[in-house]
């Protein structure tokens, strides 16, 4: 490898390396436990905020919204 071309490969080693935000794949998950819902039933997690949560649950007829871990 020529000295010339070091600094490019090294470069762009890099930057296939450097970490980025992730946007919603770091976004807190919140779910969804509906009244009359088993313990072996499967909530449903896919509200990104609390409020939202909350309003489906309401709409619903009962229940509680938690945090996924």
């Amino acid at each position: 490898m020529s000295s010339s071309k070091l600094p490019v490969w090294l470069i762009a080693t890099m930057i296939l390396f450097v970490p980025y935000p992730q946007g919603s794949a770091n976004a807190a998950t919140y779910c969804a436990q509906l009244r009359g819902a088993t313990a072996a039933g499967h909530p449903d997690c896919s509200f990104s905020t609390l409020d939202k949560c909350r309003a489906r649950v309401r709409h619903r007829g009962g229940g509680h919204c938690y945090r996924a871990h």
